[in-house]
């Protein structure tokens, strides 16, 4: 299988083309449309069993359940979109390599990549963000979005980077959380807080906007819901 991308980079969506008897798995809702002879199945997360799909749907910020897409006798296709307005990119990965991602990044594979949860440790706690990343692992392509357009960072040293910015980064790659400034105050008064120091060898995947600040901006001029 293949994923063709299309409408980069503010409304994205991919095409998920199916050979005979393939499959690709994605979130909850992906999908836009799909020709007649695919079949769908969705199921709870099955990578590390019950209790796993339970624990990244939990901690991961990715869904529960999954749809399953198979071309049945002829090849075909489905078309998928992410939730949020912006570009998608697919990551490949082969001979042990992997990809860690924010949950809410991760949009669909094929059935030869396995997705685990990664704990970020206390670390998380005072990043603002998830505590948990998405960890893909396996061979084929893993097709991931961002909100507003995404950068592929070619990283060899040091790199810092805003907790809201970030959307996957490889193998290879440490961080640590610290604040932007010298100082709490400074740091605060910046409107920055806490970075995210990346340091190591690899990709790193960023997105031009932050979802919460997005969120944080417009929400208050929003009218209020009907009850």
């Amino acid at each position: 299988m293949n994923f063709e991308i299309k409408y980069n980079p503010t409304h994205s969506m991919a095409l998920a083309h199916l050979e005979a008897g393939e499959s690709v798995r994605a979130e909850a809702a992906a999908m836009v449309g799909m020709t007649g002879n695919i079949s769908v199945a969705t199921t709870a997360r099955h990578d590390g069993g019950f209790l796993g799909g339970l624990k990244r749907a939990a901690l991961g910020g990715e869904s529960f359940f999954q749809n399953t897409f198979t071309a049945a006798s002829s090849p075909g296709h489905v078309a998928l979109a992410p939730k949020l307005c912006g570009s998608m990119v697919t990551v490949p990965l082969s001979g042990g390599q992997e990809l860690f991602i924010q949950g809410s990044s991760y949009v669909a594979a094929p059935e030869s990549i396995s997705l685990d949860t990664k704990f970020q440790g206390m670390k998380g706690f005072f990043s603002g963000e998830s505590l948990f990343f998405l960890k893909a692992s396996g061979q084929g392509e893993v097709l991931v979005n961002a909100f507003g357009a995404i950068e592929e960072y070619e990283l060899d040293g040091e790199l810092v980077v805003d907790t809201g910015h970030l959307v996957a980064f490889s193998s290879g790659i440490e961080y640590s959380i610290s604040k932007a400034s010298h100082g709490w105050i400074s740091s605060f008064l910046s409107g920055e807080g806490l970075v995210l120091r990346m340091v190591g060898r690899g990709k790193l995947y960023l997105q031009s906007r932050n979802p919460s600040e997005y969120g944080k901006n417009i929400g208050h001029r929003l009218p209020p819901r009907q009850r």
